[in-house]
């Protein structure tokens, strides 16, 4: 996938800009705060449909302005053009696809890979167990049409059941049948998540194993268990057992307390758990390494490359290891780089290297 051409108006602090993209490695330069993270936030937008940095579109408007609006053009592997068009006026927001209204989420997720990596994903290897299951159910939305609809579904029956518990724990009454109902939908979603789960992470294990080790010059060996209170080998019949033993359990707390929403992976490097005795470093090129398998993998189930964009990656790691992602990304990938740091730039190859600096909204090329 590569974007050639895009509009900004009144997004951050962007009154207007268009710009064209030609080369596959495409780098934003300037001072901290100028606006670089500003474009490639666009671009994520674009192909997302939300924002790295804020769940509210309202954010993403200019001060003193009332509407922003973005437009993309995109070219997939098969050179078919695809068009999109976001607006948000502070009331309404308005989704083009292809010049056609898009009037679900599910109707253009996935359509455009993007992958990123910002400062602020570092809670995926140090955070809570939700940011680990998010990476993962973020990767597979984007590539399977099923586990999107099953975990939307599951969701939704969790949120309802929620509803029910909360109400029993402070007025009593529990509708008894009606948790049951709600049991055996988790218990039937649930293990067709995990099911998609492990044969995905049976898949990613391959990329993201060999990856760690190059970048790291074989320093590092990395691994990712699936973690769950459930038989693995008996999936629905472990869930459904347990979530009859803790039914007033959970009435007693008002939530659900059993089900995939609560499972993790637990990373592991040299053999030891990185969330426990990893080191800063180990962190680091434990996450660079996640979103590099996770470029490959896309590659792998829809045979086309997802757009990267790399926040101030460079800043994370050392420059020799940097020079190792960039080997890693000198295939078709067309990246997003931003940075403030001078070395960085030079070691881009200037062959397939577009520069831009950007200055207090203004973006000029280099």
């Amino acid at each position: 996938m590569k974007l050639k051409k895009i509009e900004l108006i009144n997004f951050r602090n962007y009154e207007k800009l268009e710009l064209e993209f030609s080369k596959n490695i495409i780098c934003f330069t300037g001072l901290n705060g100028q606006g670089k993270t500003n474009v490639v936030e666009a671009i994520t937008v674009l192909g997302l449909l939300n924002s790295f940095r804020t769940q509210n579109y309202s954010d993403m408007i200019k001060f003193d302005k009332d509407y922003f609006l973005l437009k993309g053009i995109f070219f997939n592997t098969n050179k078919r053009s695809i068009e999109v068009q976001i607006s948000y006026d502070k009331e309404v927001k308005k989704i083009l696809f292809q010049n056609k209204k898009v009037l679900r989420f599910s109707e253009i997720w996935g359509k455009i890979p993007i992958v990123y990596l910002i400062p602020d994903e570092s809670v995926i290897t140090n955070g809570p167990p939700s940011s680990r299951r998010e990476f993962t159910d973020k990767l597979l939305s984007m590539i399977d049409a099923e586990y999107f609809a099953a975990l939307n579904s599951y969701n939704k029956v969790i949120k309802q059941k929620n509803k029910v518990l909360l109400t029993a724990k402070y007025y009593g009454g529990c509708d008894t049948e009606m948790i049951g109902i709600y049991n055996f939908k988790i218990a039937e979603l649930g293990s067709k998540i995990f099911l998609k789960r492990k044969a995905f992470l049976e898949n990613f294990l391959v990329y993201f194993k060999e990856i760690l080790s190059f970048i790291s010059d074989d320093l590092y060996t990395g691994d990712i268990n699936y973690e769950t209170v459930m038989d693995q080998k008996k999936y629905f019949e472990s869930l459904t057992q347990k979530l009859s033993k803790y039914f007033q359990t959970e009435i007693k707390r008002g939530t659900s307390l059993l089900g995939t929403h609560k499972d993790d992976l637990e990373f592991e490097i040299n053999g030891k758990l990185l969330r426990k005795f990893g080191s800063k470093g180990q962190h680091k090129i434990f996450l660079v390494a996640l979103k590099l398998a996770e470029i490959e993998y896309i590659k792998s189930v829809t045979e086309e490359y997802p757009i990267f964009i790399l926040d101030d990656l460079y800043s994370e790691i050392d420059e020799r290891k940097s020079l190792k992602v960039a080997k890693i990304l000198d295939k078709d990938i067309q990246t997003f780089i931003t940075t403030s740091n001078s070395r960085i730039i030079e070691q881009l190859d200037i062959n397939i290297t577009q520069l831009f600096r950007i200055e207090n909204g203004s973006c000029a090329a280099v």
